[in-house]
């Protein structure tokens, strides 16, 4: 496999997962755009993406349907749709790089929750409609390998295959990625929030950057957490 995700073995969300209708029901998220800023857009196939809506000659990027763990790409929306275009955060490096893409490319759906870890206080959130539905510990990255700070999406919400393995039962995939580690078994150092076998660990700086989270919580933000919930890590 490619990344910390080696070990796991299974998707949560596949593209089987996605009709083509739209995204599946989730306690958060909504199929009215209108309803809120907070948007998320998935792919219908490769999306080329491009620097500005007027420079769409080649694409200088184009992003797989699919990510390495089978689940269909979806994006964070950065600017709402405006004459055919929509501008996008990207998982790529350096964090927090964007570009624009085709509308026609993705289907738009709105996610009202929001994640937001706090790596001063080892302290992660989770709001729903701007109620807060989990708060908890966690572990963060060393000293060498910090947790980097930034807004990032949720990538992937998988099922990790070996639930006393050091990521726990689940794992939400980011957009972030690491500023220290740029291949990890065979891959790119992908940022995760993720349980653990060491409980111990929980309010430590212990990790390669990834926020371990105790199991039952990961488990819960495992059924509560849409792909495209947008994710704050902030100092």
């Amino acid at each position: 496999m490619h990344s910390w995700i080696a070990a796991i073995v299974l998707a949560a969300l596949t593209a089987s997962s996605f009709p083509n209708a739209g995204p599946p029901t989730w306690p958060g998220f909504s199929a009215t755009v209108e309803a809120s800023p907070t948007l998320a857009a998935f792919a219908h196939g490769p999306l080329d993406v491009y620097p500005s809506p007027d420079d769409a000659g080649e694409p200088s990027l184009v992003v797989e349907p699919l990510t390495i763990l089978g689940t269909i790409t979806v994006l964070g929306v950065v600017t709402p749709p405006q004459d055919g275009w929509v501008e996008v955060i990207l998982p790529v490096r350096p964090n927090g790089s964007t570009g624009w893409v085709q509308v026609d490319q993705v289907s738009l759906y709105v996610v009202d929750g929001e994640i937001v870890v706090d790596l001063s206080e080892r302290l992660l959130t989770y709001s729903l409609d701007g109620v807060e539905v989990v708060r908890t510990e966690v572990g963060i990255g060393s000293v060498h390998n910090q947790t980097p700070t930034g807004h990032f999406f949720v990538t992937d919400n998988v099922r990790v295959g070996d639930p006393n393995g050091p990521w726990g039962l689940y794992a939400l995939g980011l957009s972030a990625r690491s500023d220290t580690i740029t291949e990890f078994n065979g891959g790119d150092g992908i940022i995760g929030i993720h349980g653990t076998n060491n409980p111990a660990s929980i309010g430590d700086d212990i990790s390669l950057g990834c926020v371990r989270l105790p199991n039952d919580v990961i488990s819960t933000l495992h059924e509560l957490v849409p792909i495209g919930t947008r994710v704050t890590i902030q100092e």
